[in-house]
């Protein structure tokens, strides 16, 4: 199978918009540009909060950031990740479907936990699916923002484990309880190979106590045709399987009872519904099969699934959140406590392994998930008139994680044929009317902790010296077992068995930045990133020599960059060249027999890599801007089977170029109407896979038009 790159994108390049309609009253000014927004000649001043010392200017973080405000994400119709993650230089992505996309930032990429640490406001939601590098990312749905913020390179110090290369902010709109304002919005589009798509969305800001209380409420709900075939279903074959339907809410109340005190309490939901994977067999490759068993193989073709069982995904995900900030005259106190649950229900065609092993029945593998986060963290920002300040904070999280798998037989519908059992009554090699192959469990519960910091010095007016530090301890405890082994539990059932791992890891930081004057920002940072080891399954069977688990590991990233405008802030111009050496590798490898992955450390890699962005007003209502991103990723030590790197070697699924250009358009068409345009050309060039096969370089095109009512 190959993940299908082209496919997704043929249905984001191909949206033919035939209804589009955007609806707010008089009362609803707070949504609406005004007179000065349509006529500025200057590009947008972003703030942003990533440092957490509050609102900053973006071009005065000495780092690299890509902010995307809220109504650039909504004139660009971006309702995704995959919508904006071409638009961001350095960031790539692999997508396996609704639910499952796996993050890269900078060209670091492999096996383990999470290399990019995803926010949704204060709560954590990165991803931590070790079979890909931390993939299987939750995709909440893009609505009601007020910006996104890409963080580039190491945020260790800030940011903690999974943020080995770099973080990822989702800042949603907070209620505003000077004045009611809100919008209700609605698409219809078509899917070229696949069919009709719609979405509605809506806000709704309502002052409770004036200037003292307020409350916004956010809705969505989201109908994506598929564009992947299954033609070997045994009833019949299936057209657009990897459909996606999406729902979900948020609500937040947020208390301002005087200048100094903030409370936010926020809730969100949202449930996902796809009836298959996104992945296809490439033309030219044939598929699994087992003649004995009915299945022969068959030629793949593009857009082509070519399993022989359904491989639906269920999830739901809930996000509850409550922060206060206070400020205390010489500084600010934040505290926020998070709680993020996600739960999927998922199945996969486990027919190949089977007819490998010489079992001819076909089978699918069920795979029901649950994941809880519940995070904590208190940090003090001080604010003295001297030169020295300083940013410090502890935090806790503990983490719950419950993994089932239950290989089952399927039918003639390509869908389980009956329910999961522990009787040997029901094994599927003994007995004709089995029902059960294989079953085991996987329980995992992480706790960590961590105290962080970071000191800033002017060393003169435009010189300011920064030096971080964090110290993290990690505690991870599973238990584990086989609930059904293959062909039946024998005389001496082996039972549950537990697991266990500690680490512990401190980081650094050091940045310099120098601004000569209010138009100019050079820097020079070097960071140290780290992700949390993990534990390996301890009784698979018949594998031999697994270790319990494996360790951290850690990069240096080198980075010197610059900010600066031009024209009287016309033009905005961030360049950045970075280094990176990656140690201690994550990676798969086979036990004794040769027959069973497990995770481990081993080998090194670098990379190198340029990365620039332009904005520039071209003319009253119109901005231009474009990004580029070079990556030199390779390996520097070989890998241990079963990969296939060697030293040398391209890292996996990086692209060594990315660029993307982008046009906005707003002109008045009188007095009370603008006509909008949006305009985006992104490329990404080819990579291959981590079992060397070749994904080819693609450039996508989106265009989008309309007219905005300032009532």
């Amino acid at each position: 199978m190959k993940q299908n790159i082209k496919g997704k994108f043929l249905m984001a390049a191909s949206h033919l918009i035939v209804a589009s309609c955007i609806i707010s009253q008089p009362l609803y000014a707070q949504e609406q540009n005004t007179a000065d927004d349509r006529k500025k000649l200057e590009v947008d001043i972003i703030t942003v909060t990533a440092s957490k010392r509050g609102a900053q200017l973006l071009r005065e973080v000495p780092t690299s950031i890509q902010a995307l405000s809220g109504n650039s994400l909504e004139r660009a119709g971006i309702v995704e990740f995959a919508d904006y993650a071409t638009r961001v230089p350095g960031l790539s992505f692999q997508d396996l479907g609704p639910g499952d996309k796996e993050y890269v930032i900078r060209g670091t990429n492999s096996t383990g936990a999470a290399m990019v640490g995803v926010y949704y406001d204060e709560a954590i939601i990165s991803a931590n699916n070790a079979n890909d590098g931390g993939g299987r990312n939750a995709d909440i749905r893009l609505f009601d923002l007020e910006r996104i913020e890409v963080l580039k390179g190491p945020q260790g110090t800030l940011y903690g484990a999974s943020s080995m290369t770099g973080t990822i902010r989702i800042i949603t709109k907070k209620p505003d309880a000077t004045e009611i304002s809100g919008y209700v919005a609605s698409e219809l589009s078509g899917t070229s190979e696949g069919g009709t798509n719609y979405n509605f969305n809506g806000a709704i800001n309502l002052p409770i106590i004036e200037d003292k209380l307020a409350m916004r409420a956010t809705g969505w709900k989201v109908d994506n045709s598929g564009f992947i075939d299954a033609p070997r279903i045994p009833s019949g074959p299936l057209e657009n399987i990897n459909n996606d339907k999406t729902s979900g809410a948020r609500f937040q109340v947020r208390l301002t009872p005087n200048d100094d005190f903030t409370l936010l309490a926020s809730a969100t939901n949202q449930t996902t519904h796809s009836d298959g994977s996104s992945r296809f067999t490439p033309e030219g490759t044939m598929s699994f099969g087992d003649v004995g068993a009915g299945f022969p193989s068959i030629p793949g073709g593009d857009l082509i699934n070519t399993d022989i069982t359904r491989s639906p995904w269920d999830e739901e995900i809930q996000i509850y959140s409550l922060t206060g900030e206070y400020d205390l005259g010489n500084g600010t106190l934040v505290a926020t406590t998070n709680w993020f649950e996600r739960d999927i229900d998922f199945s996969f065609d486990s027919s190949p392994i089977l007819f490998f092993f010489g079992v001819p029945i076909a089978g699918i593998t069920y795979e029901p998930q649950s994941r809880r986060i519940w995070s904590n963290e208190i940090r003090y920002n001080s604010n003295y008139d001297g030169p020295f300040n300083f940013l410090v904070g502890g935090f806790y999280s503990k983490e719950k994680k419950d993994f089932d798998v239950q290989v089952l037989r399927s039918n003639g519908f390509g869908e389980i044929n009956g329910p999961f059992s522990r009787l040997n009554s029901d094994d599927a090699l003994s007995n004709a009317d089995g029902n059960t192959f294989f079953g085991r469990f996987d329980n995992t519960q992480l706790r960590q902790y961590a105290l962080f910091g970071e000191a800033f010095y002017e060393v003169t007016s435009d010189i300011i010296a920064t030096v971080g530090i964090r110290h993290f301890n990690s505690k991870m405890n599973a238990t584990q077992e086989t609930t059904h082994p293959f062909g039946g539990f024998g005389p001496n059932p082996e039972g549950v068995v537990t697991n266990k791992f500690n680490d512990k890891k401190t980081t650094f930081k050091a940045n310099l930045s120098w601004k000569p004057n209010d138009d100019m920002l050079v820097y020079a940072n070097a960071a140290q990133g780290f992700r949390t080891g993990g534990l390996n399954q301890a009784n698979l069977p018949f594998a031999s020599g697994i270790p319990e688990g494996y360790g951290s590991d850690t990069l240096w990233s080198y980075e010197v960059g610059t900010k600066f405008s031009l024209m009287d802030n016309r033009v905005s111009i961030d360049l950045a060249a970075y280094l990176i050496d990656w140690s201690d590798i994550q990676v798969q490898a086979l036990d004794d027999t040769g027959a069973f992955p497990f995770t481990t450390n081993a080998g090194k890699a670098r990379v190198e890599g340029f990365e620039g962005t332009i904005s520039a007003i071209v003319s009253e209502g119109v901005t231009f801007s474009a990004g580029a991103s070079y990556q030199n990723a390779r390996l520097t030590e070989d890998q241990p089977e079963p990969n296939t790197g060697l030293s040398g070697d391209r890292i996996a699924n990086v692209p060594e170029i990315t660029g993307n250009i982008n046009i906005d358009v707003m002109q008045p068409i009188n007095d009370k109407v603008d006509f909008i345009m949006n305009a985006n050309i992104s490329h990404r060039g080819g990579s291959q896979t981590d079992t060397a096969v070749t994904l080819d370089s693609y450039t996508t095109a989106n265009i989008r038009a309309g007219i905005e009512l300032e009532d």
